[in-house]
């Protein structure tokens, strides 16, 4: 289309080459799409009931709290299947850090160099390995485990976000209390600092 023939069909309040104008926007753009995430996030949209709007914001934490834990998981599980952490254990000066392998497909296996220890793959930088040896962590069994006690988790936050909205919903008074909210969250945040 001409420029000359756009300001024709958008009418006066057209602007330059790169401006948007109001009567271009419509069902033919994007803002449907990023109003579906904006409106079913927006609670006080829905109702103007702060008990309710407090009740789904804070059983949305329990599915917050699923997702990372399922994050965390799958970091757990690619490093107990796919690294060399046993052999660096043994010997960390001269085997280098390596928890992922690109497999031979079109010619990318190039990418895998020698790390130490008979072991091909890509070096890694990220200190994974030397935060599972710090927490105590010195087998692929315990990373596995640990990846398992994440999924666990993850449900049972998923159960407690449910459990927390539709059958045992805390009170408005109980999210006012500034001291009930600051134990709950000491009490989380020592627990996992322990």
């Amino acid at each position: 289309l001409q420029y000359d023939s756009l300001q024709g069909e958008l009418g006066p309040t057209s602007h330059a080459p790169g401006r948007h104008g109001a009567g271009i926007k419509g069902p033919s753009t994007t803002t449907w799409i990023w109003n579906l995430h904006a409106d079913a996030h927006d609670f006080d949209s829905h109702t103007n009931d702060l008990e309710e709007v407090s009740r789904k914001v804070f059983s949305a934490h329990f599915g917050q709290l699923a997702i990372i834990f399922i994050w965390l998981s799958g970091m757990y599980f690619h490093g107990a299947r796919f690294p060399n952490y046993e052999a660096w254990l043994g010997d960390p000066t001269h085997i280098k850090p390596s928890a992922q392998v690109v497999w031979p497909i079109v010619g990318q296996e190039i990418l895998n160099g020698d790390v130490g220890g008979g072991f091909q793959g890509i070096q890694i930088t990220s200190g994974f390995f030397q935060i599972w040896r710090a927490s105590g962590i010195t087998s692929e069994l315990q990373l596995y485990s640990t990846a398992i006690g994440g999924l666990i988790f993850a449900a049972l936050m998923l159960f407690a976000g449910w459990f927390h909205y539709h059958k045992a919903a805390p009170k408005l008074v109980w999210f006012q209390d500034v001291e009930s909210m600051l134990n709950h969250h000491l009490a989380g945040l020592l627990g996992l600092g322990s």
